[in-house]
This record gives structure tokens, C-alpha cells and sequence, in this order.
């Protein structure tokens, strides 16, 4: 039953604290609220009410949890279902766990997140390095997803702080590509490795636009020699693609499954491609990558920019936003978009020929 009770608060104003208490299948359910009005008192007291009847509210709801509680039960109940980026997200997580896990749910507030951010923007992260905005986002997001799930899964809370903040600004702005002498250059000084998969894996990025994690995690049985396609089952925009297998990619995956031939047996299916010497790590290619580049006479060059300068060569190529995008595998376009002006300036150089060769220019 409910019971209300009027206050006065320091100011001498009258407040309503209104005290819902009710037995379900011999389990008590108690909460309570102070309100400035008794007709806010009478609705909540209602809504709570039903709440309990439909098992919204429950009696571990009802208690006072802290921070720490909603990570080890996310951790243990959410990220195993959530292979894909799990070992991320638990190091988010772990991250917030030290710094306000000790507090209440309900104290856990936008600005003391927002004191958060900015100390991760500020701090070094594992390596020594400042976190970079786009970081410090994915340790929201991780936070914020958390909080979602404590709402609408364990009727923890009724609202997300995280949602109340601002989030670091993040720029996308770096589309750096090989140019058409780089990438020769390239390639070649990946063949002369000592690493055997650091050619074949640097051309399936080239001429795929496959992300680093995507390549590492292939098995023979995603390759389709008779279709000529690459299927990706798990990418990080957690769906499945399919990638044109064409030309050097082709012939260097085509190499590489008749090396892994055996009495005239094709690779097992199960086998990775690109298997590791530590079968608990991913293949580590890093060394082998520096030195390539440095051998090559390329600087400022991520491994991920391989990605950009697919994109970047499809542009030139004349492929259409919609077609870069499935190729890559971009869920939004916009994540196309910055590729645009390499097309204009292909279209322009085209137009330009066109013009010396046919129309005079003016005296």
C-alpha cells in the first residue's frame, strides 16, 4: 500500500514523501520519493505500482547499486554475446570501474562523466600517448551502452547521463593515399620481406579495401575461387559482405591456396590463411610493416590508409558513392563522402584532356 506524509523542507515549503510498499509471492517491494505537489506523489506512487505488477520493477531493482555492480554484470552477461569488439569494451570498462565504480548509480551524474572525458583527453593512454577524441568517444560509447542496457533490460534507471554530454569532436579529415609511384614501390618492398604474409596481406588491402582485423581473421573457407569472392562474415559494422576476389588480389590468393596444397589436396577450410606461431595472438606484422615502408621511402603512412587509398583508387576509377560504400563495406555514406573531391579532381583531368585535344582555347 502507499502511504503519504507532508514535510516541511529547510525553506518551510511543503513537500509530499510519498512511500510505496507491496507484497508480491511473499517478497516485499519498497520505494520511496518526495515530490512538491501531492498530485505528482499520487501519479508516481501509480506508476510504480504497475511497474511491480508487470515486473518492470523488481526487488534487486529497488536496491542501491553502485557503478561497479552494472560492469560485472554487463561484463559477465552482455559482452560474451558481443564477440566482435568485447575485449575493447571490457578494457572501457575496466577503465571506469577504477575511476567512479565505488559510485551509487544514482550519483553517477552528466557532470562528474564530463569531468571523466576530460581527463581522458587529457591523460596517456597504455602506449604514453594522448588519447585521441575519436578514442575517448568508443570509452563513452562503451559507458553509454552499459547504461542503456541497465535501462531498458534491468530497470536499473530511467535515464542515461551519457547521453547529456558533450562528446569530443571528432574529424575524419585524414584520407591520406599512395600515389600510383608509392604503391609500386610499395608492394615491391613487401615482397622482398623476410615476412612471408606481409605481400599478400598488404595486396588483399590494396586491391580490396579489407580492414587489417578482417584479413587476420580469414579462414579458406571464406574464399570462392569458382565466383571469384571474399566472404567476410563478421565486420566491425557487425554484418556480413562479400568482396570481389579480382586481379593481383586473385592471383596472390590463388599462389598462396597451391603452396598450402598437400597430396594434391586443397588447404582445410578451418586454416587460416594468415595463421599466427601464437595460436592466443593475431598474426603481428608491425615490424615487418615498418621497415617496408621505410625501405620504400613512404612516411606518414598508417597500415589503414591502405583502406583510403582503395577507396581513393575507386574514386579515380569512376566508381559511384553507392558502389564505394558496399566495397568497403561504409554502413553510412558519409563515411564516403571524403573520397568525393579525388573523383571531381579524376572528372576534371579527363575533362581537361578532352578540351586540348579537341576545342582551341581563345588568342
Amino acid at each position: 500500500m502507499g502511504h503519504i506524509r507532508e514535510r516541511l523542507d529547510k525553506k518551510g515549503r511543503t513537500r509530499y514523501l510519498m512511500q510505496v510498499e507491496v507484497w508480491r509471492n511473499g517478497r516485499k517491494f519498497f520505494k520511496a520519493k518526495t515530490f512538491s505537489s501531492k498530485r505528482e506523489a499520487l501519479s508516481w506512487e501509480k506508476k510504480i505500482r504497475y511497474e511491480i505488477d508487470k515486473g518492470i520493477v523488481t526487488q534487486e531493482s529497488l536496491r542501491g547499486r553502485k557503478l561497479s555492480d552494472a560492469i560485472d554484470k554487463y561484463t559477465a552477461e552482455v559482452l560474451p554475446h558481443k564477440p566482435k569488439n568485447a575485449k575493447n569494451v571490457a578494457q572501457h570498462l575496466a577503465w571506469w570501474k577504477e575511476e567512479i565504480g565505488k559510485q551509487q548509480l544514482s550519483e553517477v551524474l552528466p557532470a562528474l562523466i564530463g569531468d571523466c572525458r576530460d581527463k581522458l583527453l587529457k591523460e596517456p593512454g597504455k602506449k604514453g600517448k594522448q588519447r585521441a577524441p575519436a578514442t575517448v568517444v568508443r570509452y563513452l560509447s562503451s559507458l553509454s551502452a552499459l547504461f542503456e542496457t541497465a535501462i531498458k533490460e534491468w530497470h536499473w534507471l530511467e535515464k542515461n547521463p551519457v547521453r547529456l554530454i558533450r562528446k569530443p569532436s571528432v574529424s575524419n579529415a585524414r584520407t591520406r593515399f599512395l600515389s600510383e609511384e608509392e604503391t609500386a614501390k610499395l608492394l615491391a618492398s613487401c615482397k622482398e620481406s623476410r615476412n612471408p604474409f606481409l605481400y599478400p596481406i598488404v595486396a588483399l588491402a590494396l586491391g580490396t579495401g579489407m580492414r587489417h582485423g578482417e584479413i587476420l581473421g580469414l579462414r579458406w573457407r571464406d574464399i570462392d575461387f569458382d565466383k571469384k569472392l571474399i566472404m567476410l562474415e563478421m565486420t566491425k559494422n557487425g554484418s556480413s559482405r562479400y568482396v570481389p576476389m579480382v586481379g593481383l588480389v586473385h592471383q596472390v590468393l590463388t599462389k598462396n591456396a597451391e603452396s598450402e596444397r598437400i597430396d594434391g589436396l586443397p588447404p582445410d577450410p578451418t586454416y587460416q590463411l594468415f595463421p599466427s606461431l601464437n595460436p592466443s595472438r593475431p598474426l603481428d606484422i608491425r615490424h615487418a610493416w615498418d621497415y617496408a615502408l621505410k625501405r620504400a621511402g613512404i612516411s606518414e603512412f598508417r597500415f589503414h590508409d591502405l583502406r583510403h587509398s582503395c577507396g581513393s583508387f575507386l574514386a579515380m576509377s569512376g566508381a559511384s558513392q553507392r558502389e564505394i560504400a558496399e566495397i568497403l563495406g561504409h554502413r553510412d555514406i558519409r563515411m564516403t563522402l571524403r573520397y568525393t573531391h579525388l573523383a571531381s579532381q579524376h572528372l576534371a583531368q579527363a575533362l581537361e584532356r578532352a578540351n586540348d585535344k579537341f576545342i582551341q582555347t581563345e588568342e
